[in-house]
């Protein structure tokens, strides 16, 4: 039985999308999302959903 990879193999598109998102989240921190309003309900959502 072969060891368990630490690759994962997803479409290109996907890919490209989860780097998009990737992109767009540090955009928003860099412009101090962490102060909104709605920051820690976001955070809440989130963490619910793990």
């Amino acid at each position: 039985m072969s060891e368990p990879s630490d690759t994962v193999t997803i479409p290109r598109e996907e890919y490209e999308e989860l780097l998009e998102d990737q992109r767009f989240i540090e955009a928003l921190r860099a412009a101090g999302v962490d102060n909104w309003d709605g920051y820690d309900y976001a955070l809440e959502i989130f963490q619910e959903g793990q």
